[in-house]
C-alpha cells in the first residue's frame, strides 16, 4: 500500500460496516469485532479481501492513524487506561 491508498483504504472498510479507529498517536483497530455476530464472518471474510488488496501496510501505521484523526475517528488513550 501506498499513503496517496490510505483514504481509499480506510472508505472500503468503513464501508463494510467494520469500524475503524485510531487509537491514542501511534495504533488503529479494525474493530470487527464490534459488528453484529450475525455479520461478523460475511464482514470478517470482506474486510480480509480488502487488507489483502491492498497489502503491506505496517509501515504507514503513523499515516493512517494520523487520516483516522482527520476524519473523526480517533479515540484518545488517557494514561490510566493503559497497562
Amino acid at each position: 500500500m501506498s499513503e496517496e491508498q490510505i483514504p481509499a483504504f480506510i472508505d472500503e472498510l468503513l464501508a463494510t460496516g467494520c469500524p475503524v479507529y485510531a487509537v491514542g498517536q501511534k495504533a488503529y483497530v479494525i474493530a470487527e469485532f464490534a459488528v453484529p455476530e450475525c455479520l461478523r464472518s460475511s464482514t470478517s471474510e470482506r474486510v480480509n479481501k480488502i487488507c489483502q488488496r491492498f497489502g503491506e501496510r505496517d509501515h504507514l501505521i503513523l499515516q493512517i492513524v494520523h487520516h483516522l484523526w482527520s476524519i473523526g475517528r480517533g479515540i484518545q488513550v488517557v494514561d490510566d487506561m493503559v497497562h
